[in-house]
């Protein structure tokens, strides 16, 4: 079996999205006494754990918080069971000298999520809110899917779509919302033969390919065949209009604190226009980056049998204020672990170069090391051989040389045409855009 994560868009009505906001803030509630109450008895000597916590909370609810019965009771019992996995992660990282205690979750406008158990999950191909749901002209079969909230009267939520798998089981069902829009997203488990009909994968010709991969700024990857795929700077492009409608933004009243709501301040119905404005410009930063690293993650670890890659120091960049807007909006840490994931489902082998490993400052051809290298330099000029070479594409060769056991004066292994065409190929019709890296030169190239 293959655990997989679809996310389909909801359509709810009025009453539904209230349903969800109070669901939102019974999970944001649950979370927050438990880890108050996590910390009291921890100072008071005792052992505090999640399952004890749910139990003291379901206790207590009816007398202190009996609005939570308003909504699903699932909603007041998954937030103990993460408060639970923040904790042992916690205590993990803590012996590798990083701190990550857990924070209260705060109130956000346009934002929450809560979790719904398998056993009170249930489809529909029908809107069963309708007295005419027989009938199948008003359903509309074919093109949507209803999923029910529990404890909802006319609790049958369209979907966008179906589910696209033919599925064993689901596990869990997340209801989030991120902006103006609601999302469902169905943890599945299926079959092997399921994941091979719905996922490209590696075939057994395909095995033997192998590459390394620089990660950059200007492109986002380089490859050791030459190709240098573009970065989107979806940040960069939208930055005019988030920084414009976040001015606007601010110029809105409306209460953010208790103590604000208790000494009158009124809610601005154009603030929360407002704010859904900015949270779409927002999200559409966030579709496009995923969007990208989906598509390339996907083609990669489809394409290559043995992948190279660097572990970059992300955090030690990004305190760097001028590269810091540059490293984030590529995304290095969640490019590598799509790849990492992704090569696993799919047997692919991936080597991690040690982060100490001086893949720019090392000459692919003869294996001489240069003392400095400035980040203006983007040309490697090698004093021992006398080598002149793109700086990334060098340090993709040199992570190559990792999966080849390389030896100076022996060829790198090169992709045939026919394979750079197709691998060009399906890049294109990603929409993804490539260059052709030469020495100093990168030609624009969209084939």
């Amino acid at each position: 079996m293959i655990s997989i994560a679809h996310r389909i868009e909801l359509k709810p009505n009025n009453k539904q999205k209230t349903y969800f906001r109070k669901a939102f803030g019974c999970a944001r509630l649950a979370y927050n006494w438990g880890l108050a109450e996590w910390k009291r008895m921890y100072e008071a000597g005792e052992k505090p754990n999640g399952r004890k916590l749910r139990t003291q909370f379901n206790a207590i609810k009816k007398e202190q918080f009996p609005f939570v019965y308003e909504v699903t009771k699932c909603a007041t019992m998954q937030p103990f069971d993460n408060l639970q996995r923040a904790f042992d992660n916690f205590f993990r990282e803590l012996k590798q000298g990083k701190v990550s205690y857990p924070q209260f979750k705060k109130k956000r406008d346009n934002e929450g999520s809560f979790y719904i158990e398998a056993d009170k999950i249930r489809l529909s191909e029908t809107n069963k809110n309708s007295k005419k749901f027989s009938k199948l002209a008003h359903n509309e079969r074919g093109k949507h899917q209803y999923i029910c909230m529990p404890n909802l009267r006319g609790g049958w939520v369209k979907m966008a779509e179906h589910i696209r798998f033919n599925y064993v089981k689901i596990n869990n069902v997340c209801i989030s919302q991120s902006g103006g829009k609601f999302y469902a997203s169905f943890s599945l488990e299926i079959t092997e033969d399921e994941y091979l009909r719905t996922h490209r994968h590696v075939e057994a010709v395909d095995a033997n390919r192998k590459v390394g991969i620089d990660m950059g700024i200007k492109s986002a990857l380089i490859l050791s065949d030459g190709i240098a795929i573009e970065n989107p700077k979806p940040l960069k492009k939208n930055q005019r209009k988030i920084k414009r409608l976040s001015r606007q933004l601010n110029k809105r009243f409306h209460p953010k604190t208790k103590e604000e709501r208790l000494k009158g301040v009124r809610k601005s119905n154009n603030y929360m226009k407002m704010s859904v404005r900015l949270a779409h410009a927002q999200g559409r930063v966030a579709n496009i980056r995923r969007d990208f690293l989906h598509k390339v993650t996907s083609i990669l670890t489809t394409h290559y049998g043995e992948i190279a890659i660097e572990d970059l120091n992300v955090k030690g960049m990004i305190k760097n204020h001028r590269l810091a807007q540059a490293v984030n909006d590529v995304s290095f840490g969640e490019l590598r672990r799509q790849i990492e994931y992704k090569a696993k489902t799919n047997g692919v082998k991936v080597v991690k170069a040690d982060r100490f490993f001086a893949s720019s400052k090392t000459c692919s051809v003869c294996g001489e090391k240069k003392e400095i290298l400035s980040l203006s330099d983007r040309i490697y000029r090698c004093e021992h051989c006398g080598a002149v070479i793109d700086r990334d594409w060098n340090a993709s060769l040199n992570l190559l040389g990792l999966l080849v056991n390389h030896k100076i004066g022996t060829d790198y292994p090169e992709s045939t045409p026919a394979d750079l065409t197709a691998l060009l190929s399906r890049f294109a019709l990603s929409g993804i855009a490539t260059s052709k890296v030469e020495t100093g030169k990168q030609h624009k190239s969209y084939v």
